[in-house]
């Protein structure tokens, strides 16, 4: 497809550099640091429509003046794997590292545990040997893959019938048991028998993580692009590379994400519109190509 549309051999080494100092998550960029490398470019396409206008009069509306009035350069490049920096300047999103706890919502579904006393013991924090006042029997537990959270945030059980959650039920949270792996909720009666039960809860996130916020105030940051590709001589059939340099560039992408286990592959499609600038060389500088004399070996 790029050959159908650009005739060139390939494009590759494109990278987005800093225009103006940017926060990604963490890292700090400065005027001129790369922020973003395609590795793998499926598609890409430079586009400039050029519409005439001329200017008639006289003996038979003949032409007397004409120029053409040029749209802005587009570059379009997809990428198949996106990277959290392309994420975020894909949903035109600030990065951030969340500055407080996070908690994620989970829900499963357990089946009542078979405890020991020893381990009933323990739980009620009684010393070896000694007797367990509340009893062993008529105690029933569950247990959880993760450490509940009750920092504002509430915890749910509802016995579990039929794929579907039935009567909300109450226990409280005891400890982790080594034994059994889990996180101990004894259930408070009145109890059901043979049930299994449904318990949506949060438990806190410790490792790192990355933010994107998505806001009406979106990120916009400016960049330079510069790139590579490769054109064949008809005479030698050699391929020459070509440089491709746009000063600067914006990013505008439509959010497009597709969820779900039968959608396609979401692919990141970034539209990069060229912008004039000053430079030593021109004074409205939108994309220049530098051909390089030395064939590809």
């Amino acid at each position: 497809m790029f050959d159908q549309y650009q005739g060139v051999k390939e494009l590759n080494k494109v990278v987005l550099k800093a225009k103006v100092p940017m926060q990604f998550g963490e890292r700090r960029l400065e005027i001129g640091e790369s922020v973003l490398y395609f590795e793998k470019v499926n598609m890409s396409l430079l586009t400039e429509q050029n519409r005439p206008i001329m200017a008639r009069g006289g003996w038979g509306n003949m032409p007397h003046v004409i120029w053409e009035d040029r749209s802005e350069v587009r570059f379009t490049l997809s990428e198949g794997v996106m990277s959290s920096i392309s994420m975020g300047i894909l949903l035109s999103a600030s990065m951030s590292v969340p500055n407080k706890s996070l908690f994620i919502p989970v829900h499963e579904v357990v089946s009542e545990l078979e405890l020991t006393n020893d381990e009933i013991d323990e739980l009620d924090n009684i010393p070896f040997g000694e007797s367990n006042l509340n009893g062993y029997e008529n105690r029933k537990f569950i247990g959880l893959s993760n450490l509940p959270s009750f920092n504002d945030r509430k915890a749910f059980i509802y016995t579990y019938d039929r794929n579907v959650a039935q009567k909300k039920v109450y226990g409280v949270y005891k400890k982790f048991l080594e034994t059994q792996g889990k996180y101990i909720v004894e259930l408070t009666p009145p109890f059901e028998s043979g049930v299994e039960y449904l318990v949506d809860y949060y438990y806190e996130y410790s490792d790192d993580a990355l933010v994107y916020m998505i806001q009406k105030e979106r990120f916009n940051g400016l960049f330079t692009l510069e790139g590579m590709f490769y054109s064949k001589d008809e005479n030698e059939g050699k391929n020459y590379p070509n440089l491709i340099y746009m000063p600067k560039v914006r990013i505008v992408s439509d959010i497009s994400l597709r969820l779900g286990e039968r959608a396609d592959p979401t692919t990141a499609v970034f539209n990069i519109i060229g912008m004039p600038e000053t430079t030593d060389e021109s004074r409205n500088l939108i994309l220049k190509i530098t051909r390089l004399d030395k064939p590809e070996e």
